[in-house]
């Protein structure tokens, strides 16, 4: 499941909104909403769509984690070359948040590039493991409406009624369970609506946490405190940077919650939920202009079930952690700390892919390892293209709507769920995410002991395969489904033992499959235990067409090794031995020998004849 990826920042980072927040009411010019939907303006919606990520940051404030042989603080000569404030914070994965004071006198220079310089400067210390800006993550959505003979993202595949070729197939999977009491599902987002008419009284909601530290982005007149209630996030024009849109309330964590299944399902009223049983913790992160790495590092780790400082302990851990949010760049260290701990916890981190169009390498928390990244499919199956993140980071596709198409009938084609006011249709990977943490969930039922890997492994064998036309991009191993399973994922390592000399190399093929079949776009993890005497490149690998993978193994020294290939929960195993060079001249000369006494006792014999 680990895949390789670089962690960095970009040196040069530019304030800009992720663009993708969504808007309430039906598209296309002059459409009217309908009963109990919530209305708004179709072409702030596309607009809001198609505005480019970019990546920011909180000016003035640097992450720092210091390595562990270090002093627990910073040095004092650091903080006075830097110029930074003696209060400092600490965060829940023993990072420092430093606040910078203003530049050198003698230079002009912003908030913003200081605090890039002072980053750059921080991450080339000896005591320093890694230094990085406080990130601004954004919701990744777009929106629209109503109830569930219009959640096709829910139905059985199939053309016939009651059925489309994007659906994932949960009519069928609920027949045999509708989710699990014991089983918390984090929404980590802008918050919850408890009095919204599908969500008051539901058991399905479990009492979460508002982890904003920062007033004015809370919007609710505080901090941090145990109430995930979403006030809103409407912002004017300008007020988060310099040129930065107006846009109204998103209510955009609801919409995610309610598809997870937050509401009470088969009550007659508004929309269906993936899980019927299972139980949805809101933790908010996201306010008004977004949310800061440190309060959504803070939260996973809260939501995990690990300590935060200055927070109460939760009292009902979460298996699965939805992340409908993002932002450009490769996945950050604290971010990646943060995943870390999560699934060392057993907790199983979903995130959006991002609507960008782009490779969800250069976004986060998408490119982080360990999460299953999502992207975007419509009512067809079909990847979309017009805005879904896609590549070699992308784990699988699920429905996340599309409501500038109208396949289905009902209007537009977005996903349908709750928001202030009624229902609505939104479209985004922040959509898709929630479908698949809702299947999580559902297998978490199934088996309450398998682990972050094992549900990856389980989604990818389950998945629908999709055609280049479905996915002109790379999308993972295809649609999700929640169809019970077929046959486990095996893999099988080719050839099943390896002899090479040093400096010498030679490939090994994996080859991932279930029930037969192969399975392409799984992710291979190769390994040696003991890289001194053979190693093993790539250490990550995506299988082509015939769910084949391929890497180079390469005799660094004398000395027997075994190289390792995983996939979905799946491994197999050769064992290498390269032998020294003495011993391949030894050899070479025995043979030479035996070559010469063959020729000597023919010549001999020919002789006596």
């Amino acid at each position: 499941m680990t895949r390789s990826r670089p962690h960095r920042f970009a040196p040069t980072l530019a304030l800009a909104l992720l663009g993708l927040l969504a808007l309430l009411g039906p598209a296309g010019a002059g459409a009217q909403p309908a009963a109990g939907e919530a209305g708004g303006d179709p072409a702030a919606v596309q607009l809001l769509l198609e505005t480019p990520s970019q990546e920011r940051f909180v000016p003035g404030e640097v992450i720092v984690k210091m390595k562990a042989a270090a002093p627990a603080g910073i040095p004092i000569d650091l903080m006075v070359k830097f110029n930074m404030d003696s209060e400092v914070n600490v965060t829940s994965g023993g990072e420092i948040v430093v606040r910078l004071g203003p530049g050198p006198a003698d230079a002009v220079i912003d908030a913003s590039q200081w605090t890039l310089d002072t980053v750059e400067a921080l991450s080339a210390q000896s005591n320093v493991e890694y230094a990085q800006p406080n990130y601004i993550l954004q919701i990744v959505a777009a929106p629209n409406d109503t109830r569930y003979p219009e959640q096709w993202h829910y139905f059985d595949r199939g053309a016939g009624a009651g059925q489309s070729p994007g659906g994932i197939g949960l009519p069928t999977r609920w027949d045999s369970g509708t989710g699990d009491p014991g089983v918390v599902v984090a929404v980590l987002d802008t918050g919850i609506l408890p009095a919204h008419p599908d969500i008051a009284g539901s058991p399905n909601l479990v009492a979460g946490f508002d982890m904003i530290a920062t007033p004015s982005i809370a919007n609710d007149g505080g901090g941090r405190d145990a109430d995930p209630t979403d006030p809103g996030d409407a912002i004017a024009a300008g007020e988060c940077f310099a040129g930065s849109p107006a846009r109204p309330n998103s209510w955009h964590g609801t919409h995610v919650a309610g598809t997870v299944g937050v509401g009470r399902t088969n009550n007659s009223t508004g929309v269906a939920g993936v899980n019927h049983d299972a139980r949805v913790q809101p933790v908010r992160v996201l306010g008004k202009c977004g949310g800061t790495t440190v309060d959504i590092t803070d939260a996973i780790r809260w939501a995990a079930g690990l300590p935060v400082p200055g927070v109460p302990a939760n009292p009902t851990p979460a298996r699965v952690i939805n992340l409908s949010l993002g932002g450009s760049g490769a996945c950050s260290p604290a971010y990646q700390s943060a995943v870390d701990d999560a699934v060392a916890a057993g907790v199983t981190v979903v995130v959006a892919a991002g609507n960008d169009a782009q490779d969800a390498a250069n976004f986060r928390p998408a490119s982080c390892d360990d999460v299953i990244t999502v992207a975007a499919s419509d009512f067809r199956g079909r990847l979309v293209t017009r805005y879904s993140n896609f590549g070699a980071t992308v784990e699988i596709m699920a429905p996340g709507g599309d409501v500038l198409r109208n396949d289905s009938g009902n209007g537009n084609d977005g996903v349908l769920s709750m928001v202030q006011g009624g229902y609505a249709r939104y479209n985004g990977t922040s959509m898709a995410a929630p479908h698949v943490a809702g299947v999580a969930a559902l297998l978490l039922e199934e088996d309450s002991t398998r682990t972050p890997a094992q549900i990856l492994g389980l989604l990818q064998a389950s998945a629908i395969p999709r055609s280049a036309t479905e996915c002109p991009q790379p999308c993972g191993a295809g649609l999700l489904s929640a169809l019970p399973l077929g046959p486990a994922p095996s893999v099988t390592l080719s050839p099943a033992s390896v002899s090479l000399r040093r400096g010498r190399t030679a490939g090994v093929v994996a080859t991932v499959t279930s029930g037969g079949a192969p399975m392409p776009g799984a992710t291979v993890d190769f390994s040696s235990q003991d890289a001194g005497v053979a190693s093993v490149t790539p250490t990550t690998a995506t299988t082509n067409a015939s769910g084949q993978a391929t890497a180079t193994v390469r005799g660094e020294r004398r000395g027997n090794t075994t190289v390792e290939a995983e996939a979905l929960g799946a491994m197999d195993d050769s064992p290498v031995r390269v032998p020294s060079a003495s011993t391949v001249g030894l050899a070479l000369l025995a043979l030479l020998a035996l070559v010469w006494l063959a020729r000597r006792q023919r010549a001999v014999g020919g002789t006596a004849g």
